[in-house]
């Protein structure tokens, strides 16, 4: 290896600029499932991101039980009830197939069972009840925003005495066989009125307490969707994302859009495999206006588009971390800029990296690979600066073990400016081609908001410009 000027550092020069790239990947891995997503070959006329979802995997997830004891004290045709109940409740998705926007119901079935204690002036009433309900809640989501409307539903209800006994009986105990009699035979012919009033009673209870439960529920769904459409803004400000929810046949469908026309929606659709019970497609155009935007909002902390090699150290120590204890960083919301701006002098040590105007990153997603591409050049601390050059890493996925996978670079490429300068930086990343890019990640995830459902890595697929995630959702038991 040459031992004269700037390669001298070349070493230094790998070292300094793999954590840099590595970082950009990173943090864009983080951002990229908030993000929309675009088709190559038709940018503006493909959705920026595709999610298919199987509805039938959805429903048999979203099962809800609930039990509730409660105490008795109201008054019904002039009589003081008093008492418990239980009532046991399970709630379930059904999706609505063939509706645009998404339409789907909450549909609760339950049994209040009842032991009360009934007052009025002619009987003291001993009952137990067990009555049925099921109740409907009708939803909608057009990608957007969630609507709902008041639920409803039927209620059967059946009130029957177990015990009584008359006012006239209690004052003359000698009467007491003739009016239990008679205020026994009054009950039973009441049974049907009762039952109606029972049924009225419960429509006022239950239906409110469904319908408070649901609003709350979507109330905070409803927040999170509208902070993560927030978070997408404030990365691609340049950009009017629109979200479009539907459902086909058998799937539900979720996409994000820049330029929308009805047709377009109409057509677009993820095809979820057979062995899959999600799929999610992810444009090349999504990807690289993530790792612009990331990339232009470490440089506006550098203070210009020219980055130094003390700040790439920085950022190579603030990767270190990551990659050791992930998220450690962001935990006491320390930037990559902060922490290189801990190191002091912040000049150039042999060299910077001048990154372009606009679309400084360039993705690709083909032939099973995403081929990241960084339009760039090297000023030197002394020296004229090379001409602008298209540095690229191409990165493939793999198996690595038990529940594993790995990202590695399979190739790197350098075009544009002189051949001196390609030779550098050649040579510099091709000691990068077969690495390993990060830490070995699981195939199986938790999700948030769902402690027994857990996402399995099916495939992950880069062609056509489109990256391709699938996967399964398993469902087991986490306690004890």
């Amino acid at each position: 290896m040459c031992r004269t000027g700037i390669l001298q550092d070349t070493k230094r020069v790998n070292l300094m600029y793999w954590f840099a790239v590595c970082r950009i990947l990173l943090l864009a891995t983080q951002l990229q499932s908030a993000v929309p997503v675009e088709r190559a070959g038709g940018d503006q006329e493909q959705p920026w991101l595709q999610l298919g979802l199987r509805s039938a995997r959805l429903q048999s997830l979203m099962l809800d039980d609930n039990v509730e004891q409660d105490e008795v004290r109201k008054r019904l045709l002039n009589t003081d009830v008093s008492g418990t109940q239980s009532t046991r409740t399970r709630t379930r998705l059904r999706v609505i197939p063939g509706t645009r926007p998404l339409k789907f119901e909450l549909e609760t079935t339950g049994e209040v069972v009842s032991e009360t204690l009934g007052l009025n002036a002619q009987a003291v009433i001993n009952s137990s009840g067990q009555h049925q309900f099921e109740v409907l809640k009708p939803l909608w989501f057009d990608g957007s925003r969630f609507r709902t409307q008041k639920c409803y539903g039927t209620i059967q209800a059946s009130q029957w005495p177990q015990g009584v006994s008359s006012t006239a009986g209690r004052r003359a105990p000698a009467l007491a066989p003739l009016g239990d009699r008679l205020a026994w035979n009054q009950v039973l012919l009441m049974q049907p009125r009762i039952n109606r009033a029972v049924a009225q009673d419960l429509s006022r209870d239950v239906l409110p307490k469904i319908d408070k439960r649901v609003e709350a529920r979507f109330a905070e769904l409803q927040d999170r969707w509208l902070g993560l459409q927030s978070e997408v803004g404030r990365w691609l400000p340049d950009l009017r994302v629109q979200w479009f929810a539907c459902a086909t046949d058998a799937e539900v469908q979720l996409s994000a859009w820049t330029v929308i026309e009805p047709a377009q929606v109409a057509g677009a659709a993820v095809r979820v495999r057979e062995s899959e019970d999600l799929a999610l497609c992810v444009s090349q155009s999504a990807l690289g206006a993530v790792l612009n935007a990331v990339l232009d909002r470490e440089l506006e902390r550098s203070g210009g588009r020219v980055m130094t090699d003390s700040r790439l150290q920085g950022f190579r120590r603030v990767l270190q971390s990551s990659l050791s204890s992930p998220g450690a960083g962001e935990a006491g919301g320390e930037s990559a800029g902060e922490s290189a701006g801990e190191s002091g002098d912040l000049g150039a040590t042999l060299y910077s990296v001048e990154f372009a105007e606009r679309d400084s990153v360039v993705v690709e997603c083909a032939g099973g690979m995403l081929k990241v591409r960084l339009r760039l050049r090297i000023v030197p601390r002394a020296g004229l600066p090379s001409d602008w050059m298209l540095v690229g890493l191409s990165l493939r996925g793999e198996i690595c073990g038990e529940g594993l996978w790995r990202v590695r670079v399979s190739g790197v490429e350098v075009s544009g400016g002189s051949d001196g300068w390609q030779r550098l930086l050649r040579g510099v990343l091709e000691e990068l081609s077969g690495r390993q890019v990060g830490l070995e990640q699981p195939r199986e995830y938790r999700l948030s908001g769902f402690p027994d459902v857990f996402l399995y890595l099916r495939q992950i697929e880069s062609g056509g410009g489109v990256l391709r995630v699938s996967g399964v959702l398993r469902q087991r038991q986490t306690g004890l």
